[in-house]
């Protein structure tokens, strides 16, 4: 099984389509792989928000009538020594074809805004870094440690800041997966809360507004600033929580 195989079948994984065989040869890759882990990791996030926020749309006969005619049809068997991934391989193919399409077909008479999706993802992430026991990928106190540590595995320098005078101490940081895409996870404590920070390069050229949320019983900020998007999760009241997001968006000097 290739790494690229490996990727494709993570949605058969996910879905608890893959036989037994498959499981246990993806399994393995997956436990060597950090992409794997991380693509694993989004694809999960991503469900969760599917079966959270979409909406459904029960299709009427004819369509369903129409789709299943329009599919080809079904070989009787596989040609030996075609390994067993491959038929669903194949099968997930056709499965995503149907899911897009009917994703955009639903998408015509729905749409959400991305800041829903990104709040789903971070709250998910803030979770699993509490389930998993992953909470930091380096833990310092030092900013001056967490900060290279961070620039020297992703693409950008995340700001990071310790305020500790302020009531937030600098826990340490990790590599995290949102919106597609790496970013940083910096972690602070509030006295016995956790906070996550979530930083990542902004798509948006100016600074905006901090914007309050909450998700599953969690309090969020978030906001842009300084070329960067930051999203802040903890079970934190909210009026500390946005002092966190004050004093990251105007670090004292």
């Amino acid at each position: 099984m290739t790494p690229e195989t490996a990727r494709v079948l993570l949605h058969a994984f996910i879905d608890g389509e893959l036989d037994a065989a498959s499981t246990i040869e993806l399994k393995a890759q997956i436990d060597v792989s950090p992409a794997l882990r991380q693509e694993l990791a989004r694809l999960s996030a991503l469900q969760s928000s599917v079966q959270t926020l979409a909406s459904r749309f029960n299709a009427p006969p004819q369509l369903t009538q129409r789709v299943f005619a329009a599919l080809p049809a079904q070989p009787e068997g596989l040609p030996a020594g075609i390994p067993s991934w491959w038929r669903t391989l194949a099968i997930g193919t056709t499965a995503t074809a149907m899911a897009l399409l009917i994703w955009n077909l639903s998408s015509t008479f729905v749409s959400r805004g991305d800041n829903s999706t990104l709040l789903e993802e971070v709250v998910s992430a803030h979770v699993r870094s509490l389930m998993a026991d992953h909470l930091t990928d380096l833990t310092s106190t030092e900013r001056h440690s967490v900060k290279p540590w961070l620039s020297n595995r992703l693409d950008f320098a995340p700001p990071v800041y310790d305020f500790a005078s302020e009531g937030f101490s600098l826990l340490g940081g990790r590599l995290d997966y949102v919106g597609g895409k790496p970013a940083a996870a910096i972690v602070y404590r509030h006295r016995q809360h956790l906070i996550n920070v979530f930083v990542w390069p902004s798509a948006e050229s100016s600074d905006s507004p901090i914007r309050i949320s909450n998700h599953r019983g969690y309090n969020s900020t978030n906001f842009n600033s300084g070329g960067m998007s930051y999203w802040t999760v903890s079970d934190l009241n909210s009026d500390d929580l946005r002092k966190l997001a004050n004093l990251l968006q105007q670090p004292p000097k």
